[in-house]
Formats: structure tokens, sequence, C-alpha cells
């Protein structure tokens, strides 16, 4: 069930126009293709928890790590891509059979230099409720 949501995010981050402004339609489930140009971001699922809740319902959480990664001489520009992020799961996200997917910022990321860019990693929650 998780790829449902997870698909759902994704849409969800295609459709804020403050992040695709920053980074067109180089957002990734997973794994970016090879060779792809800066910026992009990089999302996945790092665990995934479910649990009964009120009787027949059932609780999902997921842990995701976005990967924003620049070519910029700023690191700085990180936390341009981490807001708009921001913005586009301040709401509550649609996902076919679930109430909704509510999303909680559980660590601002800390631009780092490497090989040939800049790379900032943000962790959130969504937690959906089957219905």
């Amino acid at each position: 069930m998780s790829k449902v949501i997870l698909d759902a995010i994704k849409t969800r981050l295609y459709a804020t126009a403050s992040l695709t402004a920053l980074v067109s339609t180089r957002i990734y489930l997973n794994s970016a293709e090879a060779n792809d140009r800066f910026p992009l971001v990089i999302f996945a699922a790092t665990e995934v928890r479910t649990s009964p809740y009120f009787g027949s319902i059932v609780r999902h959480e997921i842990d995701l790590e976005f990967q924003i990664q620049l070519g910029t001489t700023s690191g700085l520009d990180c936390y341009n891509i981490a807001d708009a992020i921001a913005t586009a799961l301040a709401t509550p996200v649609s996902v076919s059979g679930f109430d909704a997917a509510r999303f909680t910022r559980v660590a601002r990321g800390v631009p780092s230099f490497n090989d040939d860019g800049w790379t900032m990693i943000e962790r959130w929650r969504v937690v959906a409720h089957d219905i």
C-alpha cells in the first residue's frame, strides 16, 4: 500500500509550481536517471510501519528522505528547494483508499559539498489510514 502513497506524493511534488520552477521535472522516486542534470530531488521511503488502529483501520507510517542535489556555487540554494518541498507537503495529499496523507518534517537538512556539487537530505514522516 505504501506505493500508492509514494505515487501520490510524487504527483503532488510535480504539481507544486515553486518546486518545478527550481528543479523542472527532475523529481525521482528511489533513484535518478543516469547522468541527469542538477538540480534534482530524489525521495525514498526509508522505513514503513503499519499498525492496527481502531478495529479494522490500519495506520500507515512512512519515513521519507528527500535528497536534494545541486551543482551551483552556493549550498544555500538547497534551502530554496527544501522550502518548496515543504510547500508541497504543507497540506494533506489525497490518496486512493486512504483518508489522506499528512506530513511532518522530522529533520531539517544541512548542505554538504562533495565531488561536483551540493547535497542536502531532508527527513519527513507521512501518516495515512485505510478507509
